[in-house]
Formats: structure tokens, C-alpha cells, sequence
């Protein structure tokens, strides 16, 4: 185990204290921290009747209760834990993943493949738009679900006219339009092509499974900073490098780093045309 430096008592992290006022306190602040600025904001006026009706929020708390379910049955399965105990790792964990926090109560060396995979699944998902929380966002989510569901009423629909799709955020109700498609399917599509690259790459060079690269891999662009073993003081420099483009394409948004790139480049040609 680690040290703390002094800082606390115990050499371990959070599951060390085995307790559970300590662990649904971080669940809070885990929340509040994946939280859009806008709405705890809202929250501090009390205005719950607009709260209650933000779209990310919602898909926040149906995510959080469907996973916790899901991991926490996969866990008393597997490793026979009781059915309270695994709903207790559970969702300490899928918060932890979802919000892009990076605690864990339970080494996740030991943790079934099936339960790895809906952390992962978590962890690029992320947390809230306009927070500090990494990931794809819940708001693109949510967006691309409300697209696909009227993409697939029309389908099966027998008439055809077309309805305006809208989402609920701090400002109030919002028209998703066909440029707020366009952006959110594009931004989704280059963040998993690169998750898939990443992946690769440190399923090459770090010798490791698929299921450990791609955990290790959503960590890192989702800047969650959770690991299944691969990153640590004997890590190699390629697998690191690998890590470091991946948390600063996922920190700082990949087209706002495309466009800063394509800015440079134009501005290096300019001074080679001025200075011919």
C-alpha cells in the first residue's frame, strides 16, 4: 500500500476505514463535484422545480441506480459477497467511475470481467457538462439517446412528419438542433476512435489483456485516474507517453486541441510565406 505522507492515519485509501458514513459522505461530494456549475448553483436558490427537471441529472441518477444493481449482483456472485455488501461496493464505485472521481474501496485486480466492463462503459460516459468531471459528458449522451429514439419513432412510425427534439438544462428547455446533432455524433465518434487506438496501443506495448487496456485506457482519457494495475512506478515510458495524450486530449477537449493544433500550423505557414 501506499503512504499518505501523514496525512492520515491509515496507509490505504478510503476502503481502509470500513466505514460506511465515510464512504456515503465521498459519494456526496463525488456527486456535487460531476454536478454542472449552473445547476448547484440553482440548488444553493433552491429552485427545485427546475432541478428536478434537467436531463443530464436524470440520466445521472438512472445510470447510478441501474449499474449499481447490476454491478453490485455481479459482485455477490462472484466473490460471494452478501447481497447489502455488493450493492455497497457497488455503487461507491459506479459513482466513482461515473463522476471521473477516481476512488476505489476494492482492488479491481479481483474484480470480474463483466463488472470491469460497465466501469469502463461508466468511466466514458463521465459526468456532468460544464463540471470538472472528464469523459464523453452526460449531456452528449443524452442528446444522442433522445437523437436515436425520434430517429427510431420515425422509422417505425407510419407518418412522417418531424418533431423538434428538445433537453432540459440550467438555462431551461433547449431545441436540440440538427448543428447540436452534427457536433455531439462527431465529438462522440473521434472520442471512441481514439479510446480504440489508446487501447490498442497499450494492449501492444504495456503486453497487457484487452479488458486491462481499455480499463486503462477510459481512465486515462476520461482523466478518472483509476487502475487496474498497469500505471505505476515500473511502467514504461511509451505506455506513460500513451497515457499522457490520452488524459490531455480527454482534459482538455479533442477539438478544442485539433483546432489549437490547426491554428499553429496555419500561423507557421503564414511566417514562411512572410518570410520568403
Amino acid at each position: 500500500s501506499l503512504s499518505t505522507g501523514g496525512f492520515s492515519t491509515k496507509a490505504d485509501s478510503i476502503g481502509a476505514y470500513h466505514s460506511i458514513m465515510i464512504e456515503w459522505i465521498t459519494i456526496l461530494l463525488m456527486i456535487i463535484g460531476t454536478t454542472n456549475f449552473a445547476v448547484l448553483l440553482l440548488i444553493v436558490k433552491r429552485k427545485w422545480d427546475r432541478v428536478k427537471k434537467i436531463s443530464e441529472l436524470k440520466l445521472f441518477a438512472f445510470l447510478t441506480i441501474v449499474f449499481t444493481v447490476i454491478v453490485g449482483a455481479i459482485l455477490s456472485y462472484s466473490l460471494y459477497f452478501s447481497i447489502s455488501n455488493g450493492l455497497r461496493i457497488a455503487v461507491f464505485n459506479v459513482v466513482s467511475a461515473l463522476s471521473t472521481t477516481g476512488y476505489s474501496t476494492l482492488a479491481y485486480q479481483i474484480w470480474p470481467p463483466a463488472a470491469i466492463l460497465l466501469l469502463i462503459i461508466l468511466m466514458l460516459i463521465g459526468g456532468g457538462y460544464g463540471s470538472t468531471a472528464g469523459g464523453i459528458k452526460l449531456t452528449r449522451i443524452y442528446i444522442t439517446i433522445q437523437v436515436l429514439k425520434e430517429s427510431f419513432v420515425q422509422k417505425i412510425s407510419s407518418r412522417h412528419s418531424i418533431h423538434k427534439i428538445y433537453y432540459y438544462r440550467a438555462q431551461g428547455k433547449t431545441e436540440i438542433t440538427p448543428k447540436m446533432m452534427q457536433d455531439t455524433i462527431s465529438c462522440i465518434t473521434i472520442y471512441l476512435i481514439i479510446f480504440v487506438i489508446g487501447s490498442t496501443l497499450l494492449c501492444f506495448f504495456a503486453n497487457c489483456s484487452i479488458k486491462d487496456a481499455l480499463f486503462e485506457f477510459s481512465s486515462a482519457i476520461g482523466t478518472v485516474g483509476l487502475s487496474i494495475g498497469i500505471t505505476g512506478p515500473q511502467t514504461s515510458a511509451i505506455v506513460l507517453i500513451i497515457e499522457m495524450c490520452g488524459m490531455l486530449l480527454g482534459r482538455l477537449e479533442i477539438f478544442v486541441v485539433f483546432i489549437g493544433i490547426h491554428t499553429i500550423i496555419d500561423m507557421v505557414k503564414e511566417k514562411r510565406k512572410a518570410m520568403c
